[in-house]
């Protein structure tokens, strides 16, 4: 009786290149399995490339296992939405990607790591949004 919940999220811009290669194995006599891995990535703009690999092996029956993979932009729908409320179009990029970040945080119960991810999401992303300030 195991249970996995993987999730893993990336951001890439300029010319970066992330590569997610995930693995949920699963051996003769492993019952009542349950596993999911998920990969999300968003691409912030040409020249940046997001590729996932997500994979299951199976080997056994008595199972449920699965995965799902996006990668995408920011949606240009929402950054518009955000700016009829008022944000400049950086601090509406800024805070959609603060958004597709917290569901990893939201995870944690520790709330002193909780702080810890969210602080480093902050410092990646850019207080003044230098990280989105370049996208497009």
């Amino acid at each position: 009786h195991t249970t996995s919940n993987l999730l893993y999220k990336g951001a890439v811009r300029d010319r970066a290149r992330s590569v997610y290669q995930g693995l949920i194995i699963a051996r003769p006599g492993a019952v009542k399995v349950d596993a999911y891995q998920k990969n999300n990535n968003i691409v912030l703009n040409e020249g940046a490339r997001a590729d996932s690999l997500p994979g299951l092996e199976i080997d056994t029956d008595d199972l449920k296992c699965s995965h799902g993979s996006t990668i995408g932009n920011l949606d240009e729908e929402q950054v518009f939405y955000l700016r009829t409320r008022g944000m400049d179009e950086r601090e509406a990029r800024r805070t959609l990607l603060k958004g597709f970040f917290e569901e990893i945080s939201s995870r944690v119960p520790f709330e002193f790591v909780r702080e810890r991810i969210e602080r480093h999401v902050e410092e990646k992303i850019g207080v003044e949004g230098q990280m989105v300030g370049r996208l497009r």
